[in-house]
């Protein structure tokens, strides 16, 4: 892969642990006019490395000699009982966009999954990214659902309440079968089950207990209310359930904060409008595009 009229070898090859400095400058340089302001600290890129299952170690790298001018985050694990790999973030330095950059990463990993018996590739793409849809599209991926991102400025109304009699209490041992039955679709990646497991040092979670039964709950990153799941009883919908609980987070949150939903399904009946009425609006649109290896 040559990089047009320059002479230096342009090659992909897998990532390392001792490689995060330089990937981290390269994912700086590579977001820094993205569509949306998009910017993460080192502990915040490493934070979502953790969330996400992200292995360095099959993490690919594109070079341009010895300067790493793109790379592609793979988390691994089982989602949707499958064997899965998940695109945490793929970028490309702006001066070598436009030059197969993406795509050469791509092709170099794709047969490697599936040696190893990955099943499926999933990843998020704004849906105004069409170079971006393009790219993935010419690889076989296709979109299966939209999701948003919501944000509230900078408070949660506190006008409604539950009509029901309701105990916020902190959990510390979730039970996810319980959880399960509340839900009307499933989490993204990296709001899944197992991303809450492996990042529960950052989350809170709080369930709504109505004479002792828990009807609903909420997860959160415990500082800036990124909410990744909220889900309550289909026998008690309606009742000002969720708006208690969001209000309840809300309250726990450092001051200055936007709270937001992350990758809301917008397939399920009513989760917009429920976010709408206590002020969120939308951020940005992404397409969930799958490709089965």
């Amino acid at each position: 892969m040559q990089n047009g009229n320059q002479t230096s070898l342009r090659e992909c090859r897998f990532l390392s642990l001792g490689h995060f400095a330089s990937l981290y400058e390269t994912f700086t340089a590579a977001f820094s006019d993205y569509v949306v302001p998009f910017a993460l600290t080192e502990a915040q890129l490493r934070n979502h490395i953790i969330l996400t299952a992200v292995d360095l170690d099959r993490t690919v790298g594109c070079f341009d000699g010895e300067r790493l001018i793109g790379f592609s985050m793979n988390g691994f694990g089982t989602w949707q009982g499958r064997q899965t790999v998940y695109d945490a973030c793929t970028g490309v330095l702006p001066e070598f966009r436009r030059q197969g950059v993406s795509k050469a990463m791509f092709e170099f990993m794709l047969p490697d999954l599936k040696k190893r018996g990955v099943q499926r590739f999933v990843l998020e793409v704004i849906t105004t990214n069409h170079g971006a849809i393009r790219l993935y599209e010419g690889l076989g991926f296709k979109a299966v659902r939209k999701l948003v991102l919501l944000q509230r400025d900078p408070a949660v109304d506190e006008s409604k309440r539950s009509i029901i009699e309701i105990d916020i209490r902190l959990i510390d041992q979730p039970d996810w079968e319980l959880f399960e039955q509340f839900w009307d679709g499933y989490p993204s990646w990296q709001n899944s089950a197992e991303a809450v497991k492996r990042s529960r040092k950052m989350k809170k979670i709080l369930g709504a207990f109505h004479q002792g039964t828990c009807i609903g709950y909420i997860v959160f990153s415990s500082r800036f209310g990124r909410i990744s799941q909220l889900a309550v009883s289909k026998e008690y919908r309606l009742r000002g359930v969720g708006s208690t609980l969001v209000r309840a987070m809300h309250s726990l949150l450092e001051e200055g904060f936007s709270s937001q939903v992350v990758n809301a399904d917008v397939s399920i009946d009513g989760v917009t409008d429920f976010f709408g009425k206590l002020g969120y609006y939308q951020r940005l649109c992404q397409h969930e595009m799958v490709l089965h290896l």
